[in-house]
């Protein structure tokens, strides 16, 4: 089986390049951060990535899930407007699957879905955040849980309080069932940060396993993004795709359970 995670962009009109990537490494889960679902027919075309991706996948990934984390029109800063969705699109995380999905849910931990996007303090504040979780039936007849994040961006990518308790409540989240668990994302975290070494006691991180150089492809020697497993997930390969489709490369997992 093969795991596709994938920071799309909200910053770059790219679905197309994003769905002949996607068809091109042939998925059977796909986690999506920025994914964007348009909620009037009138939002520009740049910002229907969820939708069109979710459309054209319907046969090869039918089952779908998305966890959205606000609603607007636009992007304010300062009282202006500095981007324009055309209407109303919410954007969050998102989650596609050959398989059915059993269950899964929007978790928040950090604020509330929100009405607007407001950047004016995104530096210090940031907006809300909130993980992804789906427990997905397998034709062997076991489970596994696919926990997608979308991490709180801090400008160092070290790291603050707020990381600390996004992957104290990541841990909580596993140790509910103690199912099988793959939890990818792009975490705005680099690997020396305290954040991601608090996964390692539970989760083995194959962004450091296979000594992943970036994650980046504007910036060279910065991984940000991430796949972490647990011991009962059995990894075949891992890699990251080199494409500039995105400001984030595509981490690439395949899989037995």
């Amino acid at each position: 089986m093969r795991l596709v995670s994938f920071n799309i962009s909200i910053k770059k009109d790219n679905t197309p390049g994003v769905i002949d990537l996607l068809n091109n490494l042939a998925p059977d889960f796909v986690a999506l951060q920025e994914s964007m679902m348009p909620r009037e027919p009138r939002v520009f075309a740049g910002f229907r990535s969820g939708e069109d991706i979710s459309n054209y996948f319907s046969k090869q990934m039918p089952h779908s899930f998305f966890a959205p984390l606000y609603i607007a029109n636009c992007v304010t800063n300062g009282g202006a407007v500095v981007r324009d969705f055309g209407g109303l699109v919410e954007q969050g995380t998102h989650v596609l699957s050959k398989y059915p999905i059993c269950s899964a849910a929007n978790k928040f931990y950090y604020g509330n879905y929100k009405t607007e996007y407001d950047a004016t303090h995104f530096e210090e504040s940031d907006w809300a955040r909130s993980i992804l979780v789906a427990i997905i039936s397998l034709p062997n007849g076991k489970k596994i849980k696919i926990i997608n994040v979308h991490g709180i961006w801090n400008l160092t990518r070290m790291g603050d309080n707020r990381t600390v308790a996004q992957s104290e409540f990541i841990i909580a989240e596993l140790l509910k069932d103690k199912m099988p668990t793959i939890v990818a994302g792009d975490f705005n975290l680099v690997p020396k940060s305290q954040s991601i070494k608090m996964l390692k006691q539970y989760l083995t991180n194959l962004s450091v396993e296979y000594k992943l150089e970036t994650t980046r492809p504007d910036k060279k020697h910065m991984v940000v993004d991430y796949i972490f497993v647990t011991n009962d997930i059995k990894v075949k390969d891992f890699m990251t795709i080199d494409t500039d489709v995105s400001d984030h490369l595509p981490l690439v997992l395949d899989f037995d359970v």
